[in-house]
Formats: structure tokens, sequence, C-alpha cells
């Protein structure tokens, strides 16, 4: 052996030994970053320092159940605006679905909060590949190259699963709203974290939601009588023989459901929950 090697292969050996400990002991391994935890997620969350990737946070944000993180994505004077072919916001046609009422349904639909609404088991929602970002069209007279603010309209696929095994599956467009944080409303919840007019930061003030048109999604799942394949039909009650389907339904509706605002379940609604 060659005694002036010797003495720097002795580093790198001790701190390979130190690495197979670690791995047969299940500790993190420091040379194989790949394995370690990032705040419970296997995907760090997305920084919302422009408008993609603020919806990549927010899809990230359903994939992973992540309700502490969602929170930081609205505006004070955010809203939802159901499909207007969609019945599952008559309610909300005088009063508008709020930033509170967005977090009160994604809290029970991510962690659960009623007794007779179970969180979710799973979720996995898709959005496009890249998104076309323009000009908020509402603010172009005073920002008409949209430096502050600025719109996205994106497919949308999101399946849910129950702990039952049964489940939704919901597809269509939504069109996104998104302000940049130094012309945001920022809601007092998030001040007292520290959150401010950062030009770094943006969020989502309003979000349109198209999935209750017939061409994107709204209808209950049924099956072919001679194919066998899933097709979208009127929303009505679900067959005995398909109980165990993902009911294609809206967004709205996903939305509305786990608000449990009285009224949810009329049997409009009814028909479309997966089977207990």
């Amino acid at each position: 052996m060659n005694p002036h090697r010797s003495p720097r292969l002795r580093p790198f050996m001790a701190l390979a030994l130190l690495a197979i400990g670690l791995a047969a002991s299940g500790c993190f391994n420091p040379f194989s970053p790949r394995i370690a935890p990032v705040l419970g997620f296997s995907k760090p969350a997305p920084v919302p320092n422009n408008a993609s990737n603020l919806l990549r946070l927010f899809e990230w944000c359903y994939n992973y159940k992540a309700n502490t993180e969602y929170r930081e994505l609205f505006t004070d004077d955010y809203r939802f605006v159901f499909d207007p072919v969609d019945s599952s916001g008559a309610e909300y046609q005088g009063t508008p679905w709020t930033r509170e009422d967005e977090l009160i349904s994604a809290a029970h639909l991510f962690v659960g909060g009623s007794a007779d609404q179970e969180p979710a088991s799973s979720i996995t929602m898709r959005l496009d590949r890249s998104f076309n970002v323009i000009p908020d069209g509402n603010y172009v007279k005073w920002d008409p190259t949209g430096v502050w603010h600025k719109s996205v309209r994106t497919q949308l696929f999101l399946t849910i699963q129950t702990p039952n095994g049964s489940g939704w599956d919901i597809s269509g467009a939504a069109t996104f709203f998104l302000v940049r944080g130094d012309s945001a409303l920022i809601p007092q919840e998030l001040k007292d974290l520290g959150f401010g007019p950062d030009p770094n930061r943006w969020y989502i003030r309003r979000l349109l939601d198209e999935t209750a048109h017939p061409d994107a999604g709204g209808g209950l799942a049924s099956v072919g009588p001679a194919t066998g394949q899933v097709r979208a039909t009127a929303p009505v009650a679900a067959p005995a023989a398909v109980a165990e389907l993902p009911i294609e339904v809206s967004w709205g509706f996903i939305r509305a459901y786990y608000r449990g605002r009285p009224g949810s379940a009329s049997p409009a609604v009814a028909g479309r929950l997966p089977a207990r």
C-alpha cells in the first residue's frame, strides 16, 4: 500500500461507512437527498413568486392536502364564481363565495372537520403543463401589460377518493385571476403571520368555474350498455351496479358539498354523493 495515499482515503472511507450505517438504521442518509423528507411531503412546495408558480402551488396543495399552505393563497376579497349552469351554486347567487367559504370547504376536504363529511383519502389534481398567462382584462385601463394583475385559463382534472372507496371525477376549464402581493388585499390572518405587500409573491383574487358545462363535466358517470365505458349523463341517483365508480360532478358541487351549508344535501345534490 502506498503510505502517502492512506491518510487521504481514511476520511472518505469513514464517511462511506457512516452513510451505510445510517441507511441500515433507517436514518436520513445525507448522501441520498432524494429520500430526505420535506415538511412531510415528497415534493417541496412551489414558491408563488410569479403567476405560473402560484398555480403550481395551488395544484400542490390539492395533491398533498396541504391545508396550512392553502390558507396562504387567497386575497381578503377573494371570490369563487360558480359555473352559471351549475345548480350547486344556487345558494351563492345572492351571497358570494368568499375566502372564508373557500377555507372551510378545503379544510373539510383535506383534513375533515364535520361528523358527516369525511376528508378525502386521496386527491389527484392536474392543471395544464404550461400556462398562457395574460393581463387581467378587468384592470386593462391602468394595468394594460399585467404587471400587477394577470389571468390564466387552464384545463382542470381532479379525482377525489373517499375512505369508503367511492369518489368523484371533475374535469373542465377554470379561469384564475391573480394579483401581485404589492397590489393585493392581504387578509389580516396573513398579516399577523408577517405577510406584507411583497412584489415577489402572488395571490388568487378570483376563480371562475366552467366544469358544469355538458362538454366539461358536471354529469353523473354511468356505464354504457354495450361497451361498458363510462360516459356522462344527467345528475340523477347512482345505480347500485355502478355505485363504486367515480361520479362525475362539477367543481362547484364539490366545494358546496364540503362547505356543508344548509341545503347542500338537497335531492339534486344527494344523487351525486358516493355510496356510503
